[in-house]
This record gives structure tokens, C-alpha cells and sequence, in this order.
């Protein structure tokens, strides 16, 4: 896979995030506890913890994309 596409793939990943961080936010509410279609359980997460996650994924994209495009 070239360099320009796997970048435009992790603008688009970051911009997902990014719009899914928002409404996250402005929901306010813990991330809940679901299931899986193929029956794994995740327990969820507090508010805090959820955000502070979405955050460093975030910022860890954007790192990857500045590091990506100096080369």
C-alpha cells in the first residue's frame, strides 16, 4: 500500500473519531456495556475514562499522519 493512501485512510479514521468524539461528548453519558455478535462481553467505561482514550487515539493518529507526511 503506497504512503498517500494509508494516509488519506488515517484522515478519514481521524476524522470518524473525531465526529464520533463530539457526540460522545456531547451525550455526557458512560460508555455502556454490550455484547458482541459473536458473544464477547465488554463491560464499558466511565465518562472520563472514554474520553481520555478517544483523546490519545487521537492524538496518536495525528502524530502518525505528521511523521507520515515529513518523510
Amino acid at each position: 500500500m503506497g504512503k498517500g493512501i494509508l494516509v488519506n485512510r488515517q484522515r478519514m479514521a481521524l476524522q470518524r473519531l473525531e465526529a464520533a468524539y463530539e457526540k460522545f461528548k456531547a451525550a455526557g453519558e458512560d460508555k455502556k456495556p454490550w455484547t458482541s455478535a459473536g458473544g464477547r462481553y465488554h463491560k464499558g467505561r466511565k465518562f472520563a475514562e472514554e474520553c481520555k482514550r478517544m483523546q490519545d487515539e487521537i492524538s496518536s493518529l495525528k502524530e502518525k499522519i505528521s511523521r507520515k507526511i515529513k518523510i
